[in-house]
């Protein structure tokens, strides 16, 4: 190392944190030319900081070896994992509700943070147009009335909760009453969005390595809604700002969209079912490990402490099972609460968690979706948003009297729903969805995710429609796997 360093010159300090230490970070360059210095390492016994220098004097910033790098490594020899050196960071605003759902989905390795409806109030006015609309001017006055109709009852709503809230909860002791007001507006604002429709205008911040954003775009290009495809251009362009070579060939593609089309004729063909009249959200649990034992549960505690104690051994994995398989459920127990008898609030558990697995249904609200959707080790099957399982009610807007205004909006919605349906406009149907309509959709995970979702999303912070959902799923989870489930709950609330 004494080497490397002596020949890193003064010139690069300015790239680098650090020209002495063996930890350093690198910044101030193209983050093409920062992909080619990492891959440069699997080449070259020189070190990142002396290829910084190799880069540089032969070009401009490196900016054109950089592109030769990735033309021929990257898009000729498909060495696709040099692209995730490179990192962009992306502003996206004015974009439908709809549109930001598929873009989150649309690659778990991208990182997001959205405008939240729980803590700000959106304008009139602010939502998505189809541009399929344009022609069709009955329809668009009707789309129009309908997005100014819903924002005015989200104000009433708003309003009506506000004054309920307040009347029904007083200030604290020891909390200033200014600070206590705020909290009641966020939670009005929190419920009153129930009855805004999905083409509502958001605004999100995106981090992505090159790779993640290539496959990203692949997706949303072969989108069935124009308006996906559109942004997604654009995100294309922009990206290429930062990386002109890495998302170069990000394009539509055929399998994805001959495949789609294909499966819905068989599903359209093949259905049966009726629309239902849902008024809350439901999870059904469709897998888990274990599922046709006579002792679910031991099957999943057996997977996880045969890694365990692999991990922990130099035995081999053979000779565990067979010492498992001799061993009693009380003593399999006895190492099950090793596992879980440190962990506290703040931490992660061991990756054997992640060896038991589980499949369920959920129908729920839209606005509870949009937060779930945000927990991307979750494997989601999505169908469309649609107006046919029902709608959610916040307690507090029943409570308050303002349901009827809720049923009401979510009603008009329903009615434009039909008619853009019978107009043959699916996706225009979709935007005119409401936060209270509930989707159906597939969740696979495992225990590891299991106990995040638990410990973020059933503490005292949590929303109240999430929360409930989560805790549904821990019920029914628990009815298998009750010592699995156990000290994930305890973690959040020391009654269980």
């Amino acid at each position: 190392m004494p080497e490397e360093k002596s020949l890193v010159p003064d010139e690069i300090k300015k790239f680098v944190s650090n020209i002495d230490k063996d930890i350093y970070t690198v910044s101030n360059l193209p983050e093409e030319v920062i992909a080619v210095i990492f891959a440069y390492v699997s080449r070259s016994p020189k070190g990142f900081r002396e290829n910084i220098g190799v880069v540089i004097k032969e070009e401009e910033l490196g900016q054109e070896r950089a592109t030769k790098f990735h033309e021929k490594w990257v898009l000729n020899y498909g060495h696709a994992s040099v692209a995730e050196h490179a990192t962009v960071h992306l502003g996206i605003e004015n974009v439908s509700r709809l549109f930001s759902s598929l873009l989150e989905l649309s690659n778990e390795y991208l990182s997001f943070t959205e405008y939240s409806q729980r803590y700000q109030k959106p304008k009139r006015g602010d939502f998505y147009v189809p541009d399929e609309l344009r022609e069709k001017e009955s329809l668009l006055n009707e789309y129009i009335e309908l997005n100014n109709y819903l924002y005015d009852t989200y104000v009433q709503i708003n309003d009506r909760l506000y004054e309920f809230l307040k009347a029904e909860i007083p200030t604290p002791e020891g909390t200033d009453e200014k600070t206590h007001l705020r909290a009641l507006e966020k939670v009005a604002f929190e419920d009153a969005r129930y009855c805004l429709s999905l083409a509502t205008y958001t605004n999100l911040g995106v981090t992505g390595n090159a790779r993640a954003i290539e496959d990203s775009l692949t997706k949303l290009l072969s989108s069935r809604y124009p308006e996906v495809r559109k942004r997604a251009e654009e995100i294309k362009r922009e990206v290429r700002f930062s990386v002109p070579t890495l998302v170069k060939y990000a394009k539509e593609n055929k399998h994805i969209q001959e495949t789609r089309q294909g499966l819905e004729q068989i599903s359209h063909s093949s259905s049966t079912s009726e629309p239902e009249d849902n008024t809350g959200g439901s999870v059904r649990l469709v897998d888990w490990t274990g599922k046709n034992a006579f002792n679910p549960e031991e099957v999943a505690i057996d997977q996880m402490i045969k890694a365990a104690l692999f991990e922990h051994s130099s035995v081999e994995y053979d000779d565990i099972e067979k010492e498992i398989k001799q061993t009693n459920l009380e003593n399999k127990l006895i190492v099950l609460r090793k596992l879980v008898e440190k962990l506290d609030k703040h931490d992660n558990p061991l990756n054997v968690f992640k060896l038991v697995g589980y499949e369920a249904e959920f129908v729920i609200s839209e606005a509870c979706w949009h937060q779930l959707l945000r927990h991307r080790k979750v494997n989601w099957i999505t169908q469309e948003p649609s107006v046919s399982n029902g709608i959610t009610v916040p307690p507090n807007v029943k409570e308050s009297g303002a349901e009827k205004l809720l049923q009401e909006a979510t009603r008009r919605s329903e009615s434009l729903y039909a008619k853009l349906m019978n107009e043959d406009l699916p996706e225009v149907a979709s935007y005119v969805v409401t936060n209270a309509h509930n989707r159906r959709i597939m969740g696979g995970f495992d225990l590891w995710e299991l106990y995040h979702l638990i410990n973020l999303r059933m503490s005292e912070g949590a929303q109240w429609d999430i929360k409930n959902i989560i805790r549904i799923l821990a019920e029914e989870i628990k009815k298998y796997h009750p010592n699995l489930v156990s000290p994930a709950l305890r973690r959040v609330n020391s009654s269980f």
